[in-house]
Parts: C-alpha cells; structure tokens; sequence
C-alpha cells in the first residue's frame, strides 16, 4: 500500500509547489501514523491529552513545523502549530480535540487503543470522535510544508483537551489565550460528513450551527422505608416514575429554523417527487399528517426541528431491600439556537407537576453561535463535492450535539464542522459505541479532499 495520495502531484504543480519539494506523505505512513495516534489512550476522564500533544508536537517538529505545546493544567494541554502564508488573507484553524470518550471493554472485538487494522478497517476509541480528523489536519500541514506552498493565509493547527467532558481546554483558550487564534477567518472542526444511502454519498452535510445541551436533575424526595413492605404514599421511586413518565410523554412544538429550512431544501433535490416538494417548503409541508409522521419518525429530522428530551440515568437506593429517601433522574435536553432556557425550564415544571420532585439545571448553559451558511470556506468545499461527489449535495446542517465551534465563534471566526468521510447510518452510529472504527478508504479519500478545500481556501 505504499504509493503516495492520489492526485497530490497535480495539486502540488496546481500550487506553485517547486521540483525541489519533498513528497508528500504516503499512503501507509498516514494509515501507520492513526494507528500510532489510536493507541494514546486519552479517555476523558482523566484525559491525559498531554500525551497526544507530544505525539503532534515532535511529528511537527520532524517536519520543520514548529508547534507549541501549552500545558493549561498538569496532564491537559492545548498543542497550536502554524504554516505561515503571505498574510493577504486572515488565517484558517483546523481544530479537533484530543481526548475520546471512555470505553466498555467488554463489548469491543479488538483492543480498542490496539490501532487494529484488520479487513479495510482501523478500529480504535476516537476513529470517528475525532483522532482521524485530528490526523490528517496534522497531514496537511505537513504535506503543505513539504510542497514549498505559497499561500495566502496562515493554516493553524488546534488541538484541544476535555471536549468530552467539560470543556475546559477551549474555554481556556477562550478566556485566558484568545490572541492565539484570534484574526483567523475560518475554522474547519468535526460537525457534518458526507451522507451515504447504500454506500452512495448523498447529502455534504457542513455544520454552521449547533443545538444547546441544556442538562438538568428531576430528584423526587419521600420517607425510607424496607423493600419488603412497600408503600404507596410518599414514596420517591413512585412519585420520581410519575414525573419521567409525563415528560416521557411530552411532545415538544415544531419549530422550523432558518438552518433547518436551508438543510430541507437542499435534501429536497435527491428526495422523491412527493416528499421533494414539502421539503422545499417544509413549513408548508410539515402540515400533511402524512409527510409529519414520515419526517418525525427519523430521529435525525426530528431533532433539528424540536427541542428533545431524553432521560439517561436513574438512581434510587443504594441497595435492592431499601425504598430510598431520594431518587433521581438525569436528563438530557438539547436546545435550538434562540431558545430561552429559563422560560424551557418553567415549562418542564409544569408538565411534570409532581409533589416532592423538583427539576434544577446541571451546569453552565451554553448559547449557540452560527456562522454563515455561503462563504468562501463553503464554496470551497462545494468546489470538492462538485469533483468528487457530483450527484450529492451541500446542506448546511445543525448539529444536535455541541461542538468546540460554537465557543471559537465568539473570537469572530466562520466555524464550520466538516469531516470528509463517507458514512451510512449503521457507521455513524458507531461513534462513542463499541468497535468505532474507519474505513482506509475514508482515511485516504478523506485526507485528498481535505487538502485539496484547505489549498482552496488559502490560494
């Protein structure tokens, strides 16, 4: 599998790369190098992300590039590493984060920090969520240092620490390092990939905004008692059941954003003839019974329209022979961009109406930021559908789950969440499951296409 990316040479010549520069990355050092970064085990919690800075600061340093390391708290780290341009343009971030999610061993076929390439695919915690993207941002700095590219902008790495959990590396940058990234134009992160229906790609999704998680704590108190005598009358478990089962039950109002509005009318193209009109006019459309129970019942289509409720966790006695004092319920809420959370949590209130239970947020909330839906970053990557993928198009997406560009946003940058890889459901799914894993296919496709919107955007 040694041979170097497909077309790398004609996008050298393309920019003015001269005979003197080195060839880029080949194909098996790119699949060896996310097999290296897969097996840096960054679980979050704890993280130890520190770990992976140093994997990104000393390739960089191998290559020339200088990288800076930052250390924000003992373990943790924010790694920046910069390919100066002319400056005749404001720079471009290409973020990701550098820790994953925590694993359950006992569901993975393979080792899941073994890096395991086995039948076309590298398995491994963070092959989706973020690791490979983190990888072939770090590739086309590296293969843009090595082909003697002029280029208007300044292309800046950005690798974060505890996405996952709670934020902190980003919000760090934010408050106490904002001249680090401050000025740039545009950042590329996770968000939107390419929509496939039986293998073939439909829909680039590119996120321009995300829905706000809005977490709270339903806590039904009551008198203790003894599992062998059980009681109806005060009872947390029962009144803590009651409350759950009408917010269960609970359907939260349609609302039709002017993003979710564009994603319809762009899917409307590959939609067939009936659908296809109520997605051009899906407000519109939204009122046949038919279309509304076709479209709700896609829990992707759903969630860009609503705000959603979810209930994740339950607690209630630590043993099975005690009726608790106190039981508890977790919750997980996601927000549209403009909604008002104090007025979301008045009405939570309301429906579930249950003595002895009361509802109270879980940490700070987060408002959504959006970045334009046409751009010079999305028409580049409009450029690379129209050659790879001409009979799939762009949407502009909402994400339902947050993402550390709705904290860059805030410095002034054009956030978008693009991930050049061709995915169906059942491998979406996969991510933060047991086996994540990524095609070498995506991997090698995914690292061309990224390279060549970076190379656009910047000429």
């Amino acid at each position: 599998m040694r041979r170097t990316l497909i077309g790398a040479a004609i996008l050298y010549a393309c920019a003015g790369g001269v005979a003197s520069a080195a060839a880029p990355l080949a194909d098996d050092q790119l699949v060896a190098r996310l097999q290296d970064y897969l097996r840096i085990d960054t679980s979050n919690p704890p993280g130890n992300e520190i770990r992976a800075a140093r994997f990104f600061r000393d390739w960089f340093a191998s290559e020339g590039i200088e990288a800076r390391q930052i250390e924000y708290v003992p373990g943790r780290a924010i790694l920046l590493a910069r390919l100066p341009g002319t400056g005749a343009k404001r720079a471009l971030v290409l973020s990701n984060h550098m820790d994953v999610v925590q694993v359950e061993r006992p569901f993975w076929s393979v080792d899941p920090f073994g890096g395991v390439l086995q039948d076309g695919f590298i398995y491994g915690r963070g092959a989706l969520d973020m690791k490979t993207t983190g990888l072939l941002e770090a590739a086309v700095l590296i293969n843009l240092k090595r082909s003697g590219a002029r280029l208007a902008r300044d292309v800046v790495f950005l690798g974060t620490s505890d996405e996952e959990v709670e934020a902190t590396g980003v919000d760090w940058l934010v408050k106490e390092r904002p001249d680090l990234v401050r000025g740039a134009e545009y950042l590329i992160n996770e968000g939107g990939v390419i929509e496939a229906d039986h293998g073939v790609p439909q829909v680039w999704s590119v996120a321009v905004t995300e829905k706000c998680p809005f977490w709270l704590k339903v806590t039904a108190k009551g008198r203790p008692g003894h599992g062998s005598m059980p009681f109806t009358q005060d009872n947390a478990v029962r009144g803590l059941l009651r409350a759950l089962d009408r917010l269960d039950r609970w359907e939260t109002p349609i609302k039709v954003t002017a993003t979710a509005e564009a994603y319809f009318q762009a899917r409307a193209a590959l939609a067939p003839p009936a659908l296809a009109a109520a997605y051009r006019d899906i407000r519109r459309g939204l009122e046949d019974p038919l279309v509304r129970a076709r479209v709700l019942a896609d829990p992707a289509l759903n969630a860009i329209l609503r705000n959603t409720v979810a209930i994740t966790m339950l607690q209630g006695a630590p043993q099975t022979n005690i009726i608790p004092t106190v039981a508890e319920a977790r919750v997980d809420v996601r927000l549209l961009p403009g909604e008002d959370p104090d007025a979301f949590l008045t009405e939570v209130r309301r429906v579930i109406d249950e003595p002895g239970v009361t509802v109270e947020p879980l940490g700070a909330y987060r408002a959504a930021t959006e970045s334009p839906a046409e751009s010079d970053l999305v028409r580049a990557i409009d450029r690379a559908r129209a050659r790879v993928h001409p009979g799939a198009v762009l949407a502009p997406t909402m994400l339902t789950g947050w993402t550390e560009s709705a904290a860059l946003r805030t410095l002034g940058i054009k956030a978008y969440g693009f991930e050049p890889y061709v995915l169906d459901g059942p491998e979406q799914e996969r991510q933060h499951g047991n086996d994540e894993r990524i095609s070498v296919e995506n991997v090698l496709r995914g690292a061309r296409i990224l390279e060549e919107i970076v190379r656009d955007v910047a000429r």
